[in-house]
């Protein structure tokens, strides 16, 4: 009969297990550290994207704003040339095709409409917690909060500019230009009409068309200097974020 032999295999010493276990241990807490820094990089790289989006939007707003100041200069040089006209001719029953552009040039200026594409992407997806510097954070709300606010004075500059019109059209005697408004073949109301013109006013509309006009006056003046301060913050926040993210 065939006698098989048992082999025995020697035991593991306990710091063969451990050792096992510390090895396994490092290779998960290193992959997981691995993990983790290849998700903050992925954040910075985000959040470095997302700055360098707001500098082109905070560029465009500042190109925006500073070319609506010199029109609401011309609106307001607009509403004075009417005052001095009628202060002139006071009792007066017409006036000049040009000066008939020039009430219609006080019911406008250049609205502004703000590029705000990058901040709603960061309000709306999150992204703002990606943003580590709270000095930048800071920065970014209290300018969209400062737009925010100023919606009131865009939705007052639509109404008011409205209301201009509206005048604008009852005073004056639309038989004296039925002839130009036949012959105008573009999209400007005024394009066509030509200085010398003589057209008659509906005088009832005219002292309240004037006191509106100084209404006009003041709010253009008040609106220049709430977004020239607003032009001012878009400055300072766009060299800030350049400086902080070290951009161009």
């Amino acid at each position: 009969m065939e006698v098989h032999a048992h082999t025995h295999t020697p035991r593991k010493n306990w710091t063969h297990y451990l050792w096992e276990f510390l090895m396994l241990f490092l290779a998960v807490f290193c992959g997981f550290l691995a993990e983790n820094q290849r998700e903050h990089m992925v954040e910075h790289q985000r959040e470095k994207k997302y700055m360098e989006s707001l500098v082109s939007d905070l560029a465009l707003d500042t190109v925006m704003l500073n070319q609506g100041f010199p029109r609401r200069d011309g609106r307001i040089k607009a509403i004075d040339t009417v005052f001095r006209f009628f202060k002139t001719h006071e009792g007066g029953r017409s006036i000049t095709g040009k000066l008939f552009r020039t009430i219609r040039r006080t019911t406008y200026d250049l609205p502004y409409r703000r590029n705000n594409i990058t901040i709603n992407q960061l309000k709306n997806s999150g992204g703002m917690r990606l943003i580590r510097k709270k000095n930048v954070a800071d920065s970014i709300a209290a300018y969209d909060a400062r737009w925010e606010w100023l919606q009131y004075y865009y939705e007052n500059h639509v109404k008011t500019g409205q209301i201009g019109q509206d005048f604008a059209e009852k005073l004056v005697n639309a038989n004296d230009l039925l002839e130009a408004y036949s012959d105008n073949a573009t999209e400007a109301i005024v394009s066509n009409i030509p200085d010398s013109i003589t057209i008659r006013i509906n005088t009832i509309y005219l002292n309240e068309h004037l006191n509106f006009l100084m209404r006009q006056k003041i709010f253009t003046r008040q609106d220049w200097n709430l977004y020239k301060h607003l032009e001012e913050s878009a400055e300072r926040l766009l060299a800030l974020i350049k400086k902080e993210y070290h951009l161009e």
